[in-house]
């Protein structure tokens, strides 16, 4: 019961994200705006696309580095098991499937743990957006509009923000040290699991943070590229915020990984319409987006999934 009312509420946010889209669409049509493509700019759109391999190649570094304790792969088999998480990942709620996809990869004894160390991976590339946010906001006392009932009390709210990424920091470098003090003799895949978080020492976790930072650092840079090529002119300084600020929330919303592009167009119009961007231009940019760093290598993980893995 519980499951199928956490399905039916991702179903709503979705629903009510693409509704959202409809409605601001029809709204920019009715008053006679549409995606000028004669402004369309073909550069900041192929270093974008140069830019996938890149953001790919940092994820499978970053889940080399994990998982090298365990089990020794090499780059390519590193990219392969992060395509093929994707693959998984796709029809699945906040992507759980790219734990089992990922771990399908590895040798069958290992797996369990490997599951742990893709949860910290997770966690790192979240703690990654969530730094970036909070930086956002420290530099943007003058709020967006969808923050506005939060001005009276900025100050507090960002010691507030600060204070819980510091808490999270805390949890993500000394879950290891909390987790091998527990014991569950009754389901013995648990124990391996929690106390396989021990695996990781503080340099490796560091390492899978700065690579989550340089990740990201990625993806927001191709969001800021389309979104100049399909002719959003506002200042990069906003541009970045207004990235920041939606990735931040976009993280938050539970949704499956086949939708997330409508709810990323629909949280993205409310940050970047304030400073000047068109519905079209946002949704455009959020599907190219999304198709790059998304789709299509989705489809290459589903191909190199079906293909034999070093699993046994």
């Amino acid at each position: 019961m519980k499951d199928k009312c956490l399905k039916i509420l991702k179903m709503a946010f979705a629903l009510v994200a693409f509704g959202y889209i409809v409605y601001a669409i029809c709204g920019q049509i009715h008053k006679g705006a549409s995606l000028n493509l004669d402004h369309f700019l073909l550069l900041p759109l192929a270093v974008a696309v140069l830019l996938v391999p890149v953001n790919w190649a940092v994820e499978a570094a970053k889940w080399h580095c994990l998982i090298v304790n365990l089990q020794k792969l090499s780059l390519l088999q590193s990219f392969r098991s992060v395509l093929t998480g994707l693959a998984y990942s796709m029809l699945t709620p906040n992507r759980i499937g790219d734990f089992a996809g990922r771990i399908m990869t590895l040798d069958s004894a290992n797996r369990t743990k490997g599951a742990m160390s893709s949860f910290m991976g997770g966690f790192a590339q979240v703690l990654a957006i969530a730094t970036f946010g909070v930086v956002a906001f420290g530099f943007n006392p003058e709020l967006p509009d969808a923050f506005q009932w939060l001005g009276i009390h900025y100050a507090f709210s960002l010691v507030v923000l600060v204070t819980m990424l510091a808490v999270l920091f805390c949890v993500y470098l000394f879950v290891g040290d909390v987790a091998s003090r527990f014991k569950f003799e009754a389901w013995p895949w648990l124990e391996r699991f929690v106390t396989s978080a021990s695996l990781h020492d503080k340099s490796q976790l560091a390492a899978a943070f700065l690579l989550s930072c340089v990740r990201y650092a990625v993806f927001s840079c191709q969001f800021f590229l389309v979104l100049r090529s399909v002719g959003v002119e506002s200042s990069a300084i906003d541009m970045f915020s207004a990235i920041s600020f939606t990735y931040c929330i976009v993280t938050l919303i539970p949704t499956f990984a086949l939708f997330e592009w409508g709810v990323r167009g629909s949280v993205a119009m409310v940050f970047f319409v304030p400073i000047g961007g068109q519905p079209t231009q946002i949704v455009g940019a959020t599907v190219i987006v999304w198709l790059m760093n998304v789709g299509i290598p989705a489809l290459i993980g589903v191909m190199w999934s079906v293909k034999p893995t070093n699993g046994k």
